[in-house]
């Protein structure tokens, strides 16, 4: 029986269609809810409510942070991306700056900063998706095994047993890791972004933490020491001074020293996740031949060395400005 049950829902996951990431945001939600639960009853209630709020969750992380497209219809993206974007301007909006952090730092925020009937229209209108459009597709597959759990179009709830539960909570991390390939993999064929699957898999995690840049300072104050800001070119007070990503952080993912500059707190505070100009990124290209050179005059040979050689020989950052622009 372990095996029939198992089967099925691994089957699923792999034979689901690239039209958009539901089944696979469904199926984390499933195995997380059971992973989670006290698994006392012989039939465990799982809640469309529950659902909802981790469908939610998914999708405002990989988007707040990535800008994740996550469907085939560029002109008509998924509702539940829609609706979750909408409170995510919404959210920019009320604290005045777009800075991204994830869904488990801002769930309890939305009363205090005057959200709350935004938020419970949200989660309201994603429920109501689910109910109609996508719960009853899930396990709607043609073959002979018995069905996942007990679940009619429009429920409120679904019933599954409590040792196929068991078999969710037992092999989490192995569902997980199958969850997230298979979801990376319908991204890529949407998304020409770098590192999809870190992507992904960070909705996982509850801090995203992005490493302190400091390190790099070395380098840039060899080619820039009076501190000029990338941007508008004044002369910048070290207090004031700010190490940037000429191509989004959210794009890359990654801190390479091909992609950083030096801005002034101001410039650096009204660019938020603006893709660069030509003009930028050719300057971009000069000041990494400047950088390159200076560093090798002065003999140094190391890790970043390499990287920034290698990004010039490869052309990096036209190859990754394009990509962040499509």
């Amino acid at each position: 029986m372990e095996n029939k049950f198992y089967n099925r829902f691994t089957k699923i996951i792999r034979s689901c269609n690239y039209d958009n990431t539901y089944k696979m945001a469904w199926a984390k939600s499933i195995v997380e809810l059971c992973s989670t639960k006290e698994l006392n009853e012989d039939n465990i209630v799982i809640t469309l409510h529950d659902i909802t709020f981790k469908f939610l969750k998914y999708y405002w992380n990989q988007t707040i942070f990535f800008d994740l497209v996550q469907g085939s219809n560029l002109k008509k993206p998924p509702v539940i991306l829609s609706l979750t974007k909408n409170l995510i301007e919404k959210y920019f909006i009320t604290i005045g700056k777009k800075q991204p952090e994830v869904f488990e730092k801002v769930e309890d925020r939305f009363s205090n900063i005057g959200l709350k009937a935004d938020y419970e229209k949200t989660i309201n209108n994603i429920e109501r998706t689910l109910k109609f459009d996508v719960s009853w597709r899930f396990d709607n597959i043609e073959d002979n095994s018995p069905k996942l759990y007990q679940y009619t179009k429009g429920d409120n709830s679904l019933i599954i047993k409590k040792c196929n539960a068991q078999i969710l909570k037992n092999n989490e991390q192995d569902l997980y890791d199958l969850i997230n390939y298979r979801w990376s993999l319908i991204l890529e064929t949407f998304n020409s972004s770098p590192r999809i699957n870190k992507k992904v898999r960070i909705i996982d995690e509850r801090n995203i933490k992005r490493n302190s840049l400091s390190k790099f300072k070395t380098y840039l104050d060899i080619e820039n020491p009076n501190h000029h800001c990338f941007i508008c070119g004044k002369e910048t007070q070290n207090t004031e001074l700010s190490i940037d990503h000429v191509i989004p952080w959210s794009y890359m993912y990654s801190d390479d020293i091909w992609n950083l500059v030096y801005v002034c707190q101001h410039c650096n505070s009204i660019k938020s996740n603006v893709i660069p100009t030509k003009e930028q990124i050719d300057k971009l290209k000069e000041r990494n031949n400047k950088l390159l050179s200076i560093l090798e005059n002065k003999g140094i040979s190391n890790k970043e060395v390499d990287e920034l050689k290698l990004s010039i020989e490869k052309d990096y950052v036209n190859k990754f400005w394009t990509g962040c622009k499509g």
